[in-house]
């Protein structure tokens, strides 16, 4: 059922840079997967951050090769679209491709031809999971708000319309100095109306020391976003303990291992869910809902500079399901003036809410403007398996 699938690196300049305290990014990195059925195709994407996962895109890209296409082929049920997502739904992926963002790309792809081949949505593929009514959403839905490293809170929040300021539900602060950290709070709070929460990420740039002493000073803050080094599982259970700081874990948190180690040992009060650095569509959603299940809060977040497939499917889930805390949608439209999906990506942001995308699959398509900065590395057909393109 499988005819072809390509593999294409994206590079693509963003406008404006986006920077915290362990990054700046000036540039998409994405790996995408283009999956032909017959008479279709589907588009994935993976977003492979070494920071987070260890993953580089030329190991994405090695690690795809390394898979069999048409061994996946065989094991799904292609004779009706319930059979198809349940077999997909089971496929070992992460036993058959390296690393999440890799996963997540081969998987995303998979899902978006199988649905177009099909003609259903990518929402309908949710319902595999058979998640809790009370779960269960379908419309538009609220974002966050985040402001990086190097803006200034006053001057962002002050250049809001009062409509705007007003539809605010959350907004996240990028930190990195602790005193400075206080400062940006502060200065949110000021502007921002009663109901409105606040959450500080430090991406990991903090001490055990250095923590302990700011959290005494972050009254009313949401949660910290990853305050300590990824993973230090004691310092931040002690940290909680200690302090009462909520916590969110984001490079700490990938899978289901690590849901479990910071529930167990009291590390973490909520996870930000990504599909890349989780393995993909299913695997972030089956992730949230364990969350859900141990009680820890989820954010549905973004990594900077998704290029389609992944903020659309992101955007899928969002619109489908309740249980997030909060969710991030990313700025395409900012950092890529020229639209890279058609439909282009889209944010009402004098409301600060997205809405579902129509149409099967993940509802978007690449533009020319995206293909003209990928390059296709490898071709596989059934005859001749995987060629290296030059």
């Amino acid at each position: 059922m499988i005819r072809r699938v390509r593999l294409h690196t994206a590079f693509v300049p963003m406008a404006a840079a986006f920077d915290h305290a362990m990054r700046s990014r000036r540039s998409a990195a994405s790996l995408l997967v283009e999956i032909e059925l017959a008479g279709t195709r589907g588009w994935g994407e993976g977003a492979p951050r070494d920071y987070v996962t260890g993953e580089t895109l030329d190991g994405a890209v090695r690690a795809v090769q390394a898979c069999d296409p048409g061994e996946l082929a065989e094991r799904i049920e292609w004779r009706d679209f319930d059979s198809a997502v349940g077999s997909i739904a089971q496929l070992p992926l992460t036993g058959l491709v390296d690393g999440p963002s890799a996963v997540a790309a081969v998987e995303i792809a998979l899902l978006d031809a199988v649905c177009r081949h099909f003609s259903r949505p990518l929402a309908d593929v949710l319902r595999v999971l058979d998640p809790p009514a009370r779960l269960r959403r379908d419309g538009p839905t609220s974002i966050s708000l985040v402001i990086h490293l190097s803006r200034d809170v006053a001057t962002v929040l002050d250049a809001l319309t009062p409509r705007a300021l007003a539809a605010l539900r959350h907004v996240k602060i990028k930190v990195a100095d602790p005193a400075r950290a206080v400062d940006r709070l502060t200065a949110a709070q000021d502007r921002l109306p009663a109901g409105t929460r606040v959450s500080l990420d430090v991406n990991g740039a903090w001490t055990v020391e250095e923590a302990k002493k700011a959290a005494g000073e972050l009254d009313g803050v949401g949660w910290v976003e990853e305050p300590l080094p990824p993973r230090s599982w004691p310092e931040l259970a002690r940290l909680r303990r200690a302090t009462g700081l909520p916590v969110m874990l984001d490079e700490s948190c990938t899978g289901p291992a690590d849901l479990h180690t910071a529930a167990t040992s009291g590390a973490a009060s909520h996870i930000n869910v990504r599909l890349s650095k989780c393995g993909g569509f299913l695997a972030a959603a089956r992730l949230a809902l364990r969350a859900d299940e141990l009680g820890v809060g989820c954010q549905l977040g973004v990594h900077v500079a998704e290029v389609g497939p992944l903020w659309a499917a992101g955007r899928t889930l969002a619109t489908a399901w309740g249980l997030w805390q909060t969710v991030e949608a990313g700025r395409a439209d900012e950092w890529f003036p020229m639209p890279l999906t058609t439909p282009a990506f889209t944010v009402d942001r004098s409301l600060h809410r997205v809405g579902p995308l129509a149409g099967p699959g993940t509802g978007i398509e690449p533009t020319g403007e995206l293909l003209r900065h990928t390059r296709c590395t490898a071709t596989w057909e059934p005859d001749g398996g995987w060629r290296r393109n030059t």
